[in-house]
């Protein structure tokens, strides 16, 4: 039907959304705006029609936070719509993020007329090509004009080929769709405008198959059949994998002992990362002799980036280094190599043999000795008056996992530190924001897929459990994503724990905390505050724990604890030794004199 007033920016609206939801979109974010206001009026509708569930936020960076969790959990493309000028500009760390992840978000921005620029306009920017360098597909689209069938025929094809490549298996991430929009924009009745009708089956328009066609799903796993991308990998040779962020589960590789990180597949052989150290000493005497610890091959899965160990493993001339990727990068022929030290990069392996019991007994026995380590140095047996830092509380966190918990981390020191805490876990699920590993917008990714794991038990007794980890510098960023309004969905299990050493502790174990450079060093580095977090959780009513003891930590965090919706547990934590314990560790693990 007509409606009145529902003139050529309220159609467009109308059917970019429409079209969306037939792509899959089942969640959508939304900031205030008046430029916006058709795109806005077209998720309200389609949310009381029971097509998607929408949330609404004030502040544009952390909307764009929280649409970022809702795709990089759901793995669905999640629209974020802003107004125009300084708004979009808001959504670029999120965007920077979800292309160096390979996550599917959306910045669909509500623009000027073309003729507004150079006019000096109120709040008009340049905002079509804001994110021509960090996000896979970028368009812009004249929502001014009348649509006809072909017309809104042309804009839905076009819509489909922005979801497509932002969905491809091989370079997807994010996209922008940039609307320019002119009054009215808003009808006279409060009514959904009659818009050209999409397909009758409720499909896209065009179903395009053929860029996720281009590597079947078996391309990073065992597949016998030979082709260009595929290497051959003789495992009876001495033998690691690396496991970088994103790192998939890949069969062809069980058997070889594998160096993971929290955000990768866990391996069914893990080998701990503070062993890295001891594989680059070529021979090591024990009591049989000599031993041979440099392995001969290493296979890189994912984007590593915590360890400097593992890095300088990875970089070490005598190894033969193969990339195993399909893509996943913002540009095609990106891939992790660093050190420019691979020998190849390839699509799939192929393995022949298997490991000897004697190398595999080697990297059992030094992901022991690495994870004792830890474990002496943090917990030493003739102390009981431990400092406690946020290695601690990693250690604590991980020990209180369960299977189908979600874990969100902190891209600072948390993620390493769970790292050492012998993450990942079978079971349990991770995500960091590790594509740019910035500590922006923490909070409202792990609210934002909170909501997509509530959403994903729904017969549950219980829902599931999603627990945060993070120091006070990443809360105090993002603290804003806590404003939820009344009337949202809001996650039903999501406890956050906040490692508050008052400042950036992982600059104590960086060049610039070194003992001769410490002038200075609290200020610009250290970057000690005054803000009290319990006061902050009060302002937006959200529930605030304190533990005063990794035994309260513990206590609080045991599975059978109640949670009705946010709750926060600070904990305060010491980063003055923090040099000192990532010293020691290094130090009981390393073997003939290897660094």
């Amino acid at each position: 039907m007509s409606v009145k007033g529902a003139g050529p920016s309220l159609v467009s609206s109308a059917v970019i959304i429409d079209e969306l939801i037939r792509l899959g979109v089942r969640e959508a974010v939304v900031c205030p705006g008046s430029r916006s206001a058709p795109l806005s009026r077209a998720l309200v509708h389609a949310e009381a029609e029971g097509r998607l569930r929408l949330h609404v936020r004030t502040d544009e960076r952390t909307a764009a936070f929280l649409a970022l969790g809702l795709a990089a959990q759901s793995r669905r493309i999640t629209p974020v719509v802003v107004t125009s000028g300084t708004a979009v500009a808001n959504l670029q760390p999120a965007m920077v993020e979800a292309t160096y992840s390979s996550v599917p978000l959306l910045a669909l921005t509500a623009d000027r007329p073309q003729s507004y620029q150079g006019t000096a306009a109120n709040q008009t920017i340049r905002q079509d090509l804001l994110f021509e360098h960090t996000s896979v597909w970028e368009g812009d689209v004249d929502g001014t004009a009348d649509l006809d069938e072909t017309t809104a025929a042309r804009l839905r094809a076009r819509i489909d080929r922005m979801a497509a490549t932002m969905l491809r298996r091989s370079e997807g991430g994010a996209g922008h769709l940039n609307v320019r929009l002119v009054e009215p924009l808003v009808p006279e009745e409060d009514l959904s405008p009659a818009i050209p009708d999409g397909r009758a089956d409720g499909a896209p328009w065009v179903d395009i198959r053929h860029l996720n066609d281009l590597l079947p799903d078996a391309s990073l796993s065992h597949n016998p059949t030979t082709s260009t991308g595929e290497f051959t990998l003789d495992l009876s040779e001495p033998t690691l994998v690396v496991a970088g962020d994103g790192a998939p589960y890949i069969s062809a590789l069980a058997d070889v002992p594998t160096i993971a990180e929290p955000g990768a597949a866990a391996p069914d052989l893990p080998l701990h990362p503070l062993a890295a150290q001891m594989f680059t000493a070529a021979a090591v005497v024990g009591d049989e002799g000599v031993l041979n610890m440099l392995p001969k091959n290493i296979v890189v899965v994912g984007r590593p980036t915590l360890h400097r160990d593992v890095v300088k493993l990875i970089s070490d001339p005598r190894i033969d280094v193969t990339i195993l990727t399909r893509g996943g990068y913002p540009h095609a022929a990106d891939f992790p190599d660093v050190a420019a030290n691979a020998r190849r990069t390839v699509s799939s392996v192929r393995t022949v043999a298997e490991p000897t019991e004697e190398w595999l007994t080697i990297c059992e026995a030094a992901s022991n000795l690495a994870a004792e380590a830890v474990r002496e140095v943090l917990f030493p047996s003739d102390s009981t008056d431990v400092a406690v830092t946020g290695m601690h509380v990693a250690a604590a966190v991980a020990d209180s996992l369960r299977t189908d918990d979600l874990l969100v981390l902190g891209a600072s020191n948390p993620v390493r530190d769970a790292s050492l805490a012998g993450l990942p876990f079978p079971g349990v699920d991770v995500l960091s924001n590790r594509g740019a590993a910035g500590i922006d917008g923490t909070i409202s990714t792990a609210v934002g897929a909170a909501l997509v794991r509530d959403r994903s038990h729904p017969d549950a007794i219980r829902p599931p459990r999603t627990i945060a980890l993070m120091g006070d510098l990443t809360f105090l960023h993002d603290v804003s994503g806590l404003n939820i309004g009344p009337g949202e969905p809001r996650p039903e299990n999501l406890t956050i724990v906040v490692a508050n050493d008052s400042g950036g502790g992982i600059f104590e174990t960086l060049e610039p905390g070194r003992p001769e450079l410490r002038n200075g060093f609290e200020r610009i580095f250290g970057t000690p505050h005054m803000a009290d977090i319990q006061s902050l959780c009060d302002a937006y009513i959200v529930d605030y724990r304190r533990a005063d003891s990794l035994q309260e930590l513990l206590a609080e965090l045991h599975p059978d604890t109640d949670v009705d919706g946010i709750r926060v547990i600070e904990i305060r934590t010491e980063r003055e030794g923090l040099r000192d314990l990532h010293t020691t560790m290094r130090s009981r693990t390393r073997i003939g004199g290897g660094n």
